[in-house]
């Protein structure tokens, strides 16, 4: 029988990228906290929206307006991280997020719910909403070196991946069980998220000088975009981004087509297959630390490639259970491309940038994502959905390829791995 030595498992911990950097721990556990509390709040507040004033089309104006403010506030939010302490603006972000839920819940717990006050609330939560998306981004670097960024990113991607998984469920079933109620938990959770970020303490050797005269800078909208434009690898993997999103766009609306019509599974076929690829792509996350290795706007460009090739053969698919498959592996594959992408753009660009940068990356994704189900909902008035699904996929394929062949793609080299001296074998006991 083998026996693990006494303290193994915490060599092993030590060892690990959490172990050596607890406050990437918080971080991600933060994260994980205030994004499963706005998915909660997403799927919950569409319900009571539609409860309280029994109009559609206002659930969907709270929604809107929820979202799309980050399209100008994102730049413009972002940049403020390049001039004052990002886990303190990362806290205000959660913490906006946190009273605002909990005031709608409050208001309509009162009696006094009322439609522009709502309509309000869900404006600032949009408005401010990059605070809280860019700032862990911001902060992982100066937490963590260059050099193991890569592996940092895909652990804090968890906190991305899990709240897609049960987020919407939670929200969804208490919002119909327990009503205005659900909304505290939410609230509660951001404000949890709040106290964990404030804790967290960054590295002075990695953090970036202030800028001299922070007033004088000029353009704070723009100056995120201009890195993303002019930096050849972080433009190739934007345009690989935006096709990505353009063309996972019209899965949003062509799923619960297709699972319609080629599945006959309806409405639950339609959740099963997003469960399937939501568990695909946290469990993805383990290729992280692998594809460190290689390129990673290579790894981009090929994965893109190989999720529109497993896509495909939806087209061809009338069976439920080898649609979960084929999703659960799409999703697996897909997983690692946030944290592969994040990586990219925080070693091509200097640290002075990062606010700018990525609430100008923020931008493009706000827009590229419902820009693309509006297109599918378009070709869904032409194309049946497993045609709108072979569409998709298509997009895929020919934006990875297309990506491949950019010099700049495959110019971009890996950056070495720390040094950490072997581990202990573990003793082995033998017992007759």
């Amino acid at each position: 029988m083998v026996v693990l030595a006494p303290g193994f498992v915490r060599s092993r911990w030590q060892r690990s990228v959490l172990g050596r950097f607890p406050g990437l721990g918080k971080l991600t556990v933060s994260s994980l906290l205030s994004e499963t509390a706005d998915e909660f709040a997403s799927v919950a507040l569409i319900w009571i929206v539609l409860v309280e004033t029994g109009s559609p089309g206002l659930a969907g104006l709270a929604v809107l307006f929820r979202r799309f403010p980050e399209i100008v506030s994102g730049p413009l939010l972002g940049a403020w991280f390049d001039r004052w302490s990002p886990v303190k603006l990362t806290a205000i972000g959660f913490a906006v997020r946190g009273i605002a839920i909990g005031g709608i819940a409050l208001l309509s717990v009162v009696g006094t719910f009322s439609v522009p006050v709502v309509l309000g609330l869900c404006l600032v939560m949009g408005v401010t909403n990059p605070l809280a998306k860019v700032g862990t981004r911001v902060i992982t670097p100066m937490l963590i070196p260059r050099r193991e960024l890569q592996v940092a990113n895909g652990v804090l991607t968890i906190g991305d991946q899990f709240p897609y998984l049960v987020g919407p469920v939670l929200g969804g079933s208490l919002a119909g069980f327990i009503g205005i109620w659900s909304l505290f938990i939410p609230a509660i959770m951001c404000l949890v998220a709040t106290a964990l970020v404030l804790g967290v303490r960054v590295n002075p050797a990695l953090s970036p000088a202030p800028p001299a005269s922070p007033s004088r800078k000029k353009n704070s909208f723009v100056a995120g975009f201009g890195p993303l434009i002019t930096v050849p690898v972080v433009r190739a993997m934007m345009i690989l981004t935006i096709i990505y999103f353009l063309s996972y766009g019209p899965l949003l609306t062509a799923i619960p087509v297709f699972s319609e019509q080629n599945l006959g599974a309806g409405g639950a076929g339609y959740g099963a297959m997003w469960s399937a690829m939501g568990v695909g792509a946290l469990l993805g996350l383990v290729m992280v630390p692998r594809l460190a290795r290689f390129r990673p706007a290579v790894v981009n460009a090929v994965g893109a490639t190989v999720w529109g090739i497993i896509l495909l053969p939806l087209v061809f698919v009338h069976a439920l259970p080898l649609a979960l498959v084929i999703m659960f592996v799409g999703g697996f594959v897909w997983a690692p491309y946030a944290s592969t992408e994040i990586s990219v753009i925080q070693n091509a660009v200097t640290s002075e940038q990062y606010g700018a940068v990525f609430g100008a990356r923020r931008s493009v994704i706000v827009a590229s994502s419902p820009t693309g189900a509006a297109l599918g909902g378009l070709l869904l008035e032409h194309f049946s959905g497993s045609q709108v699904v072979a569409l998709s996929g298509l997009a895929c394929v020919l934006g990875g390829a297309l990506c491949l062949c950019l010099p700049s793609v495959r110019a971009e080299k890996p950056v070495p791995a720390p040094h950490i001296e072997p581990e202990p074998e573990p003793v082995r006991v033998s017992q007759e």
